[in-house]
């Protein structure tokens, strides 16, 4: 990747990104959160790449191991697009099936479908899952749809919007005097006012500075 020194650079490059995309072709996304992998998400990306390679298929399908959706206790998760086929639980000799089923042929695989213990009911899609159903997620929204090892994947949805914003567009006293206003706080158990963390290490004497963070794996979001 070449450097990009511009607003406009980056927005090019984002074009160019997206233009080589389509929306419509197959994409099977892995969670690959700590969780996941304790259940073996590694097997199944593996898995998932041996099968679509011996029926001649990598230029036809895209896979991904992408962020935490949060329903550790049924992982490994697996999210077929741009259907959003959700499949929970997924281990690797169930990876064949969902090649010739559902990439090829379009059909669900319902033994690996959420099943309503109250209802029996069973929900093809994420955002019909009980679990799912009364949540908005903001910050983490597209978390299941971008591979974290590859930053074309975050530039192809906007990212790093609004560090270019903050770059060319915001004094740095606006931008923490929005910091600020935001009340955004660390993920510890103090919630400590991060403007305020910013503030002070500005308004520090001394010419040397050092940012020290605390990140845990064992914190969850840290």
């Amino acid at each position: 990747m070449m450097p990009l020194k511009s607003p406009e650079e980056l927005e090019k490059f984002r074009q160019n990104i997206l233009s080589e995309r389509d929306a419509n072709k197959p994409c099977i996304s892995v969670c690959a959160g700590a969780g996941c992998l304790a259940s073996g998400a590694s097997e199944v990306i593996a898995a998932f790449k041996s099968e679509i390679e011996k029926q001649n298929l990598n230029a036809d399908v895209t896979i991904k191991g992408t962020g935490c959706p949060g329903f550790c206790e049924r992982g490994p998760v697996v999210v077929i697009y741009p259907e959003e086929i959700c499949y929970l639980q997924v281990k690797p000799e169930d990876v064949a099936e969902i090649v010739s089923q559902t990439i090829k042929e379009k059909k669900v695989v319902e033994r690996l479908l959420f099943v309503d213990n109250a209802t029996g009911e069973k929900a093809i899609h994420e955002y019909d899952i009980p679990f799912y159903k009364n949540q908005k997620r903001n910050v983490l929204c597209n978390n299941i749809k971008i591979d974290s090892k590859k930053i074309d994947d975050y530039l192809a949805i906007g990212g790093y919007s609004a560090l270019i914003k903050a770059f060319f567009k915001m004094s740095a006293e606006e931008v923490l005097q929005e910091v600020k206003k935001s009340n955004l706080r660390g993920r510890g158990g103090a919630g400590f006012p991060t403007g305020n963390k910013w503030e002070g290490s500005r308004n520090a004497p001394e010419k040397t500075k050092y940012v020290i963070v605390n990140a845990d794996e064992g914190d969850p979001g840290a």
